[in-house]
């Protein structure tokens, strides 16, 4: 706990002195007139309309907490929005697409529950959790391919989890997390009891190398979010029984810097398809294994 206070203490005095940033860095006359857009401005700036409100600047903490993608309580400036300079993508654009979307809105009473377990999950122990543009996209694969089966590698505190259960609550299939430490499992154990969807749920305690391999059924989605040296290794492991057609995810494709081992495997094997996305931020692959 001591540690969440600091990182928050950080991320929040960060977030003030981003918005003070902002606003005099903006040209005069307005966005748009004499120069570039801002890129932090774009960032905080979530309705568009060229100001941060008083909401936006309390949203920039939890913001500028997700970007923290090695959750040192240090943000470094390839932690922070880019500008529209040489070499950087999208001039003209927000930094990150993520940031022209709205925030997840609950269809129904159960989906209303995950979405506020994750809030509150926030609130607590973070350790290494993917961000809310990360679980979205985890939602949006399980469920488009009607995912019945999904293997997880680092449960960590369970916000993934509590994404992938938006999607099985409507495949009707299950997670099936694995994770070494204890002491996060505990903590996931209670975000997923807040979340409502332990029954969706299946939580192995131990070396995921070891336990993910004793059941050979064919898994649908596989997510590698675990200690980035052996994600080649699991690569290895767990294909034979990812069925044809299924999905392999692999988070912190950008940073920390990905197993150079891994980028090899994915992306010079024929019977597999890989695409990066959302690399504005911890950078997420994701390969096909082709049928």
């Amino acid at each position: 706990m001591k540690r969440s206070l600091f990182v928050m203490s950080v991320v929040s005095g960060a977030a003030l002195a981003v918005a003070s940033m902002v606003v005099v860095a903006q040209p005069p006359g307005g966005p748009g007139r004499g120069g570039p857009p801002n890129p932090l401005l774009q960032t905080f700036d979530t309705d568009h309309d060229g100001a941060l409100s008083a909401a936006e600047i309390d949203a920039a903490s939890a913001r500028l907490r997700e970007r923290d993608a090695n959750h040192d309580g240090k943000l470094t400036a390839g932690e922070l929005p880019r500008g529209p300079g040489r070499g950087s993508p999208g001039a003209g654009m927000p930094e990150a697409t993520s940031e022209l979307s709205k925030p997840p809105l609950p269809k129904d009473d159960g989906e209303k529950r995950i979405l506020a377990a994750i809030e509150k999950a926030r609130q607590g122990e973070r350790y290494a959790n993917v961000s809310t543009a990360d679980g979205r996209l985890l939602r949006q694969l399980a469920e488009s391919i009607g995912a019945r089966r999904i293997v997880e590698l680092g449960t960590s505190t369970g916000e993934s989890g509590l994404w992938f259960s938006l999607a099985l609550r409507k495949t009707g299939g299950k997670l099936y997390t694995h994770d070494i430490d204890p002491g996060r499992i505990a903590v996931a154990r209670e975000n997923f009891h807040q979340g409502g969807v332990e029954d969706l749920i299946v939580i192995t305690e131990g070396d995921a190398h070891q336990t993910a391999v004793r059941n050979h059924d064919p898994i649908d989605l596989l997510f590698i979010d675990a200690e980035k040296p052996g994600y080649d290794a699991y690569l290895k492991e767990l294909l034979p029984y990812v069925r044809p057609g299924g999905l392999i995810v692999a988070h912190n494709m950008r940073r920390p810097a990905p197993n150079p081992r891994y980028i090899e495997a994915i992306t010079t094997n024929p019977n597999l398809d890989t695409s990066f996305v959302l690399m504005d931020g911890a950078g997420v692959g994701i390969t096909l294994k082709k049928r």
